[in-house]
């Protein structure tokens, strides 16, 4: 059965709406504007804290401002013009006044105190608020409405308030009792992974999150099986900044590239969030930010999506607006081509989780973007079948210590049929319970034994042998590499080829003592034949180093590692790094993308520097081939050795190659 969201044009607008927003809201107007913008889906507040609408439930406090047109209209309207829209609740809080009614229904900390912010007090997953009285609330509000999808905001367990102050895991009276049931133990009193009963806790919570999760889509399905889920239909997921926190260039990029997939079939609702961060909600990041992230959700699949606080007639700082538009337009223009198609990357990444913060996953990532290599995210949680890697001939795993052995298995036997798995740091030392293994996950990747993990080098680093240069050309003026704190000591197998040599701990100052006298034969990478394919092990977190310090060696070394050892081709190999090159497909049509990243400079983002004469070698065996862009640049291309040679003569923001 087809349903609404597959293969739609996803252009969405979130208007974030303060309760004031619904005092004079016009939905003709609002949806008009909506329209003239080129979205398609809208997501609106309906439910949760405040009810946007009259609910007759006696906690679900009824806003103050229902003075403009209701809900209904509103959805209405949207629907006039063929704009979807879907309802965004939130269940993660309660006001103070439901509280005093239901103090049982808050969530508490290890002393028993509530969290009010602003009057709203924290709920937990486990109180009765959040396991019964809110599928009451969806029941009527979806119900009561003809919305096309649902939203829950801030789900699961929530630890931190607003203003990120950590108040620890919840210690209310049900989360007290099913821990103890279910494990025998005490909760936890913070948040620490190493802690082997905060472990349980992860998988405590877990259990908790998927039952709450599978009720949630259960009643929404009865209600209406037309209505989209997130985290289900599609996902939503966000770029956005705080203040205070390191910048992330690719997160559009890598977000819409993990939620989609490599077949590029699940919506991805990828929201360029405008503001600054909390503190700031009417303050915009800096249009050029704002445009990149459109362009990089797009190259890479995702939808294009605008999240702003208030309506768009009202929200006052609309720096951001016009390159935003400029991208809608373009989509809209051009859906046909963007519809259906497939990733032809070779190569995939695996993340540990859609929301987390990862050092060393983002290294790779950072690495193979500016190395021009097209490449796919899959989340580990979804790595269930060998099936899910077809096509795909290398499989990136950046520090991925906790596998489950039908993990291990299947990449395994991604291996033995002729793939290779390039792993770093401590990938496959602990099962998905979070319990330490008693050697290595991966046959394929070539170690007999790990001997110790050490996490506080300072000086150490790693030479290139004379003998080995030729095989790191990229690093033939660059005899040595930092590679961080963290080493895992391995005794490799005796068939496993070694690589770099470790030169351990010796003194950094003063200058005068700053000499090493010792060079040992501890690896740096192992590279090992496994049947058809083999494992590629790198026991430091080399990505994660790249990702902090951003040094030119590092790079060199990873794309040694890459084009050198691994054989990957080329694409590009004269191409700035500043411009990231994605390459899909479907039946008739490959599509070459390029988004142009100059504009990012330290932490600030302008208009990108165009890039003249960009040279792009394509394998194929196809030499009949009809070319053209969809922004206005120019190309010449020829055919020789198996191989397609295509000049783009200047890329600006963001080109759209098109071989039929």
């Amino acid at each position: 059965m087809k349903h609404w969201w597959n293969g739609y044009p996803w252009r969405m607008i979130q208007t974030n709406l303060r309760e004031i927003d619904m005092e004079d809201i016009d939905a003709v107007s609002y949806a008009k504007e909506l329209k003239e913008f080129g979205a398609t889906v809208v997501l609106l507040n309906a439910a949760g804290i405040i009810a946007s609408y009259d609910s007759e439930l006696a906690f679900h406090p009824r806003s103050e401002y229902l003075h403009g047109d209701s809900l209904n209209k509103i959805i209405e309207e949207c629907h006039k013009v063929g704009i979807r829209v879907i309802a965004r609740t939130d269940f993660s809080k309660i006001r103070y006044s439901v509280y005093e009614q239901h103090p049982d229904w808050a969530y508490r900390t290890r002393e028993g105190k509530i969290v009010n912010y602003n009057g709203d007090v924290h709920t937990c997953l486990n109180v009765d608020y959040q396991q019964k009285y809110m599928f009451d609330i969806l029941q009527e509000v979806l119900t009561k409405h003809s919305f096309d999808g649902v939203f829950c905001n801030m789900s699961g367990f929530k630890v931190v308030d607003y203003s990120y102050n950590y108040h620890g895991p919840c210690h209310c009276e049900n989360c007290q009792r099913k821990f103890k049931e279910q494990y025998g133990l005490e909760l936890p009193e913070k948040d620490d992974p190493s802690n082997p009963v905060y472990q349980k806790y992860m998988l405590f919570k877990k259990d908790c999150e998927q039952d709450h999760k599978d009720r949630l889509h259960r009643l929404v399905k009865e209600i209406n099986p037309e209505i989209a889920i997130n985290g289900l239909d599609y996902i939503r997921c966000e770029s956005n900044t705080e203040i205070g926190r390191p910048q992330w260039q690719y997160s559009a990029s890598s977000n819409s590239r993990v939620i989609s997939g490599p077949t590029r079939t699940r919506p991805s609702d990828n929201a360029s969030v405008d503001f600054l961060g909390f503190r700031y909600r009417h303050v915009s990041v800096s249009p050029a930010l704002m445009e990149l992230r459109q362009w990089q959700n797009l190259a890479n699949s995702g939808s294009l999506s605008l999240y702003i606080m208030g309506r768009l007639d009202n929200h006052p700082d609309t720096s951001s607006y016009e390159g935003t538009k400029k991208v809608f337009q373009f989509h809209k223009e051009h859906e046909e081509i963007f519809n259906g198609i497939v990733s032809s990357a070779k190569v995939v990444v695996m993340r540990k989780a859609l929301w987390q913060n990862d050092p060393e996953v983002f290294g790779w990532i950072r690495a193979l973007t500016e190395s021009h290599i097209p490449f796919d995210e899959i989340r580990l949680s979804e790595l269930n079948d060998i099936e899910q890697l077809d096509g795909k001939e290398f499989v990136v795993l950046g520090d991925m210590k906790f596998l489950s052995n039908q993990q291990a298995q299947i990449l395994d036997d991604f291996a033995a049929k002729g793939g290779t798995i390039i792993a770093t740091g401590e990938t496959g030392l602990y099962d998905d319970q979070f319990e330490a293994r008693s050697g290595m996950a991966l046959n394929c990747l070539g170690v007999e034994q790990v001997k110790e993990i050490r996490n506080e080098l300072m000086s150490s680093i790693f030479e290139i042998p004379e003998t080995e240069r030729e095989i790191f050309p990229r690093c033939i003026h660059t005899p040595f590499i930092a590679p961080g704190s963290n080493l895992v000591l391995v005794q490799p197998k005796a068939t496993a080829k070694k690589y770099l040599q470790l030169i351990p701990e010796h003194p950094f100052g003063p200058p005068e003592r700053c000499y090493y006298n010792e060079v040992t034969k501890e690896p740096g990478i192992l590279m090992s034949k496994y049947h058809k394919g083999r494992g590629v092990y790198i026991p430091w977190q080399i990505g994660s180093f790249y990702r902090r310090e951003g040094y030119q060696n590092t790079l060199n070394m990873m794309q040694d590692i890459l084009f050198s050892l691994c054989g990957i081709e080329e694409l590009a190999p004269g191409l700035t790094p500043m411009v990231e090159v994605n390459i899909c497909r479907n039946e008739k049509k490959q599509i070459i993308q390029l988004v142009n990243n100059s504009g990012c400079f330290a932490n600030s983002y302008f208009t990108p520097v165009p890039i003249q004469n960009i040279n792009i070698c394509l394998k194929t065996q196809n030499e009949s081939v009809l070319i053209e862009t969809l922004r206005g640049g120019q190309v010449e291309y020829r055919y020789r050795d198996g191989y397609l040679n295509i000049n783009l003569d200047v890329l600006n923001d963001y080109e759209a190659i098109v071989l039929s």
